[in-house]
């Protein structure tokens, strides 16, 4: 990774080849977004607005170019670099001032709850919305599967459920873009400490903090939507949700790193905990607003 970090500074075209060449992989493997934002987030945090803003041009020209070969349309990835890449490089741009992750993270909590109102205010019913694109659908992929031999009732049931997701997207689509945002963000912050400040990013991820009063809301909302079921309130508290997910994930690896525990740990937690009982993870994070687990819990010595 330090190699990789290290021939992505060596100037703007390095970094332009390599953000774009992995925004085009993202169609084979959508990781490689996360990996094309992070090259995007260093040339910002580390050269500032304008030199992330003209990588972003570049990169952005090489990976449409190379999406549109090979999809034949440079649309659909202008579209997700646009609502990707536009979001990490202001939030880049306020780490950069600030110097603090948790202050960072607080704002694209705010950018992600008016990325939901907006949703709404430009889309109208998510529902309504959703349906229409469904009914273009229909009859493609009806055909598509005769031709196949495909049962079109099971074609029917898919096309129910995904019918069924549509209140819910906006915070879905919202709070994926969070995620890919947030986690080019710390990859791109983690590659600029191992060039210039080494081990400087464990530190600054594992205090991160949200705060008692984005916890406060974050409940607030949660409450709301299990008392009415109203999608925009539980589109948002998605979203929130995410976010303390990702609080409850640097709690852990602060509490690994205090106990000094084993790696093993946290590879048990990513693979077994995370993925089946992100929840639980979840209310970590949002507990610990108020029992700030990291103060309470005394440092484990070290075994000689």
């Amino acid at each position: 990774m330090r190699a990789l970090a290290g021939f992505i500074m060596r100037g703007r075209s390095a970094a332009a080849l390599v953000a774009a060449a992995a925004a085009a992989l993202f169609w084979l493997f959508p990781p490689f977004l996360v990996a094309s934002g992070a090259v995007v987030a260093l040339a910002t945090l580390r050269r500032g607005a304008a030199e992330g803003g003209l990588l972003m041009l570049l990169a952005g020209l090489g990976a449409v170019a190379l999406s549109g070969l090979a999809l034949g349309t440079p649309w659909p990835m202008l579209k997700v670099l646009l609502a990707c890449w536009l979001p990490l490089w202001l939030l880049a741009l306020i780490l950069r001032a600030t110097v603090s992750l948790t202050r960072t993270v607080q704002v694209a909590a705010v950018m992600a709850l008016l990325g939901v109102v907006g949703f709404y205010l430009l889309l109208g019913d998510p529902a309504v919305w959703w349906s229409a694109i469904l009914a273009n659908w229909r009859q493609e992929l009806t055909t598509l599967a005769l031709q196949q031999g495909t049962d079109p009732a099971t074609l029917g049931q898919l096309l129910g459920l995904l019918e069924g997701w549509a209140p819910y997207l906006p915070g879905q689509t919202v709070s994926a873009a969070l995620l890919f945002v947030l986690l080019a963000l710390f990859l791109g912050r983690w590659w600029q400490a191992l060039l210039f400040n080494p081990g400087g990013f464990g530190g600054e991820a594992r205090e991160l903090r949200l705060g008692q009063p984005l916890a406060l809301l974050a409940l607030s909302l949660f409450a709301g939507a299990l008392l009415s079921d109203w999608p925009p309130l539980i589109n948002l508290a998605l979203v929130l949700g995410t976010l303390y997910t990702v609080q409850g994930v640097a709690l852990v690896h602060a509490l690994v790193a205090k106990l000094h525990l084993s790696p093993a740990w946290l590879l048990l937690f990513y693979l077994l905990l995370l993925p089946f009982l992100s929840q639980l993870v979840m209310a970590l994070g949002l507990v610990d607003a108020w029992a700030d687990f990291r103060t309470r819990i005394r440092p484990r010595p070290r075994s000689s």
